[in-house]
């Protein structure tokens, strides 16, 4: 008697289900193994990014080695002032600069600036030395004072007013000398800072001027 036997359910599923996973490994397998879409110009421009990247920093570093070589020539008041920070300069007498005559002495009222190169006034730290000359009939120097103001005394000379900031120094004369009105008198100043390549210095005239008028009481 010969028997049939029938393929149970299990094995019939078990054939096609291999095939399946058969089929999708190998499309898995070709994905990853394969260049996905725009993977390679994406991959070119990268590199062309680290290229350029390269070129700029040797841009950079030769531009650097330049910036050197160019501030080795230059004071620090130069390098400064190229980079924008107000470095003082110069000074110079300011409007109000004079001596003036009384009944019992005479008084130097001495206004000066303190600019950078654009002519801008910049405060300093001070200290400072001042001196004041006159010249008899003979034209012989006669000294009329010298003056050493210390960095504190200094900064508190500094006033601002209608003709703008300046530093403001008050000081008595000694000398036996008689001072006429329109005379010139001969200033020396000498001012330290620590920002300044050198100490800033400057000799000007400045005139002998009348007594104030006396007020007439109301």
């Amino acid at each position: 008697m010969v028997t049939t036997e029938y393929a149970s359910p299990v094995r019939m599923l078990a054939f096609p289900v291999l095939c399946g996973a058969a089929v999708l490994m190998g499309v898995g397998c070709s994905v990853q193994l394969g260049p996905s879409k725009g993977s390679v110009s994406q991959a070119t421009e990268i590199r062309a990014l680290k290229d350029e990247v390269v070129r700029l920093k040797g841009e950079q570093s030769a531009m650097e080695d330049d910036l050197r070589s160019l501030r080795a020539d230059r004071t620090p008041a130069e390098v400064d002032r190229s980079t924008g920070i107000p470095t003082p300069d110069h000074v110079s007498a300011a409007s109000g600069s004079a001596i003036r005559l009384s009944d019992s002495s005479a008084q130097l009222r001495l206004r000066l600036r303190t600019e950078d190169g654009f002519s801008r006034f910049v405060q300093t730290a001070g200290p400072a030395v001042v001196s004041a000359i006159a010249f008899d009939s003979a034209r012989l120097p006669l000294s009329l004072g010298d003056w050493k103001i210390d960095a504190a005394s200094w900064r508190k000379s500094l006033r601002e007013g209608f003709t703008g900031t300046a530093y403001a120094l008050d000081l008595p004369l000694s000398s036996d000398l008689d001072l006429v009105s329109g005379m010139e008198i001969l200033i020396r100043v000498e001012i330290i800072d620590p920002r300044a390549a050198e100490p800033l210095t400057a000799e000007f005239s400045i005139p002998v001027i009348d007594p104030l008028p006396e007020r007439t009481p109301v």
